[in-house]
């Protein structure tokens, strides 16, 4: 039960981290870009667009390791119910205008929640997230080191979104100086969460 909680905490805490970022107006992070950009060139909304590419992470994900387990069709729902969750966020905290010094506060919030998030996700431990997922595919079959998978993936992203942007002669959305400092921010407190709890566990025993 424990598991679930911190599964279902860290979720809604990632999607409130990933709201915050894009009201700041400063970039989102690596992995949201081009869903992102998606929704404001077409008529889906940000949640919406992020179901369309979990979707299409975890049909790569199946060609990919040439199979279909549970592992990828317990993703199919999560993309799913995340979704839900972007879109649901998205309403009920009304965008502001801000000024320098509020946006960057708000970016601060914003990927501190999506590092606390992750972390309570990995603790819940029970469905990848399809870009984790996929990148771990992609870790597996080809062979390589998971980092050097995550930022291939990352800076991968970040590419599609601007040549997208570019094709379509608009603003290039999502990309900003919030995207590069989630890109070294997020890890950096996710390792000071494990260690502090390590730490902990050695005082208590």
């Amino acid at each position: 039960m424990k598991r679930y909680l911190y599964y279902l905490l860290g979720m809604n805490i990632l999607v409130l981290g990933i709201t915050c970022n894009t009201l700041s107006d400063l970039g989102v992070g690596a992995f949201s870009t081009l869903p992102y950009a998606v929704s404001f060139l077409t008529f889906l909304t940000f949640g919406q667009a992020n179901i369309v590419f979990y979707l299409i992470f975890v049909c790569i994900q199946m060609i990919l390791e040439r199979k279909i387990s549970m592992k990828f069709i317990l993703e199919i729902p999560f993309s799913f119910i995340f979704g839900f969750l972007v879109d649901l966020y998205q309403y009920i905290i009304p965008t502001i205008n801000l000024n320098f010094y509020t946006q960057i506060l708000v970016l601060l919030i914003g990927n501190t929640c999506c590092a606390i998030g992750v972390y309570f996700m990995i603790k819940g431990n029970l469905i990848m997230t399809p870009v984790d997922g996929l990148v771990l595919s992609i870790s597996e079959v080809f062979h390589r080191p998971y980092s050097l998978c995550k930022n291939i993936f990352d800076i991968s992203m970040i590419l599609a979104t601007i040549i997208i942007c570019l094709i379509c002669h608009s603003s290039i959305y999502g990309v900003g100086i919030g995207t590069v400092f989630s890109a070294f921010y997020i890890g950096r407190v996710i390792s000071v969460l494990e260690n502090f709890k390590f730490k902990t566990y050695k005082k208590c025993y």
